[in-house]
């Protein structure tokens, strides 16, 4: 069951496939957002302040794209999706945080050696990986909230873009959050 669950997530990642692929299952939101967090805490209480700092950050997080998807889909009367749409946002979220952990580990250990930072010696390779991630990730938000604003699987009538739009307003919404209660 595992593979198959990281075999669904995968394609989505790749866009081959959508949410509707997955099952619509509170057990299995509840196994993903455990999976989510732990793949968080990889880098997570590595990089944070403090594990608080991580922990509050992490909760915030969450709670807002619960709340966010929940509006979306209130708005597309989409609400039998939104399950399925939670999963996998929280799925490929725990996937994108396996595959930047390392880098976010790396240049957080970069962010420390202030000599690094005074010599300009900071790899260039690091800045444009995280900017590719960065894009992937918006991309594949896009994929999964523009299928969440769609009544029924067989209309794909929602443009990608609209998708890509709203993935980027959650963005500055989580943003603005984070830094009123965090102040980040």
């Amino acid at each position: 069951m595992m593979f198959e669950l990281i075999k669904v997530l995968w394609n989505i990642l790749l866009r081959k496939s959508d949410q509707m692929a997955l099952p619509n299952s509170m057990f299995l939101l509840f196994f993903v957002f455990i999976f989510y967090f732990l793949s968080q805490s990889i880098s997570g209480f590595t990089v944070s302040e403090t594990p608080i700092v991580f922990v509050r950050s992490f909760i915030i997080d969450a709670i807002l794209l619960v709340i966010f998807l929940r509006i979306l889909t209130q708005i597309f009367s989409t609400q039998d999706h939104y399950t399925q749409s939670l999963i996998a946002l929280f799925g490929t979220g725990a996937l994108f945080n396996i595959i930047a952990s390392p880098l976010i580990i790396r240049f957080a250990d970069i962010l420390g050696n202030s000599d690094v930072i005074e010599s300009g010696d900071l790899p260039i390779w690091l800045p444009l990986l995280f900017f590719a991630i960065a894009i992937w990730s918006v991309m594949v938000m896009g994929h999964i909230f523009s299928r969440s604003m769609i009544k029924d699987s067989v209309s794909n009538s929602s443009p990608p873009v609209s998708g890509i739009l709203v993935a980027l307003f959650y963005m500055m919404i989580n943003f603005l959050v984070h830094s009123s209660f965090l102040g980040e």
